[in-house]
């Protein structure tokens, strides 16, 4: 036991107040008030945050004395191969009538036209040019392409001679004269076709004016729309 008064001195029953002006001092926070800073971040090198570098790898001892210095670096990456060219389209069909000579055929309202395998030049006289009689001129005539297989009776009527049933008047007939020159201005009359004749059915192929007549390697033709009357 102490030798101090118990409860200080202070009669049982009795209130204790303190001095006027003398404050006590408050009492300490609960600790689970207290809060502090947590300690500051390490500082961290930028030089983390780079992109990684390729090593550079050393030449070897024997290379080391050399008057310059050789870097090595890994092989590039190969080239991709460059993409591959469409394919190109495939060329339109044309059938061997669409031309003549290089040239195309015609086309009428969207149909186009084509061309028979074999053709002959004619050369047409196209005015009242009589062979009979010594000429000094060169008669009036056009060069013209017609397809062999065409008939004698075809042709005087591309040419504009009636047909047999339709000349006017009835007792005149029209044909096909072929012409001969003779050189120096003087022509000679060959054959005539009538038509409505035998020989008016026949195909220019069958009359011998062929694909080789009117080119400058063999003769040309000469025809004349004749009239004849009865």
């Amino acid at each position: 036991m102490s030798n101090e008064p118990p409860n200080g001195g202070v009669p049982p029953g009795t209130a204790f107040y303190p001095a006027y002006g003398h404050t006590p001092a408050p009492a300490p926070p609960p600790p689970y008030l207290t809060y502090e800073y947590p300690p500051p971040l390490p500082q961290l090198d930028p030089r983390m945050f780079l992109p990684p570098q390729q090593p550079s790898i050393p030449p070897p001892p024997y290379m080391q004395n050399f008057p310059f210095h050789v870097q090595f670096s890994p092989a590039p990456l190969p080239t991709p191969p460059p993409p591959a060219s469409p394919a190109p389209n495939p060329p339109s069909w044309s059938p061997p009538g669409a031309s003549l000579l290089g040239q195309p055929a015609p086309s009428f309202h969207g149909v186009d036209y084509l061309y028979p395998r074999h053709h002959t030049v004619l050369h047409v006289i196209m005015d009242k040019f009589m062979p009979l009689d010594t000429a000094t001129r060169l008669p009036k005539w056009e060069p013209r392409l017609f397809p062999t297989g065409l008939t004698v009776a075809e042709l005087m009527e591309r040419l504009g001679a009636p047909a047999a049933d339709e000349a006017d008047p009835p007792a005149r007939h029209y044909g096909l004269m072929e012409v001969h020159e003779l050189g120096e201005g003087r022509w000679a009359a060959g054959q005539v076709v009538l038509q409505g004749s035998e020989q008016a059915g026949k195909t220019l192929r069958e009359m011998g004016w062929l694909e080789t007549r009117g080119w400058e390697a063999a003769k040309p033709v000469w025809l004349k729309i004749h009239e004849e009357s009865q």
